[in-house]
């Protein structure tokens, strides 16, 4: 499984979406257990299914924003609310959608996703009370 351009897509969705994790989003984990295993993976969901165009980067993210408040998956939320303001989804936006989730998921999710958002907004220098 050798194919340059699927690499390189991978590569630049990767960047596009996650250059601003202070710790990276698994894969070096993923790497270390299964390295063949790891790279197939990546190029699955980074290379193939995140590079699609049928939605926009900003709607693919606050999608995952959404599914990941819902199912309570800190860890990832925190790396996909990184990727969702770095496809250029705004901070009321990404706000709104983990709010909206209140319906599916209930307060109690809804207000650790927020902590995470904080979070995620003081790591890039740009929470303001």
């Amino acid at each position: 499984m050798d194919d340059p351009e699927l690499r390189d897509r991978t590569k630049q969705t990767a960047k596009m979406l996650f250059h601003t994790l202070p710790a990276g989003v698994g894969f070096d984990t993923w790497k270390k257990l299964d390295k063949q295993l790891a790279r197939e993976l990546s190029m699955f969901f980074t290379g193939k299914l995140y590079s699609r165009d049928v939605i926009s980067q900003e709607q693919r993210e606050l999608c995952a924003v959404a599914s990941l408040t819902v199912l309570h998956r800190p860890r990832e939320l925190h790396a996909h609310v990184h990727a969702a303001l770095n496809v250029g989804a705004t901070r009321q936006e990404v706000t709104e959608v983990i709010f909206q989730q209140v319906t599916y998921g209930g307060m109690p999710v809804v207000v650790e996703a927020l902590d995470v958002l904080v979070n995620v907004l003081k790591e890039r220098g740009e929470w303001t009370a």
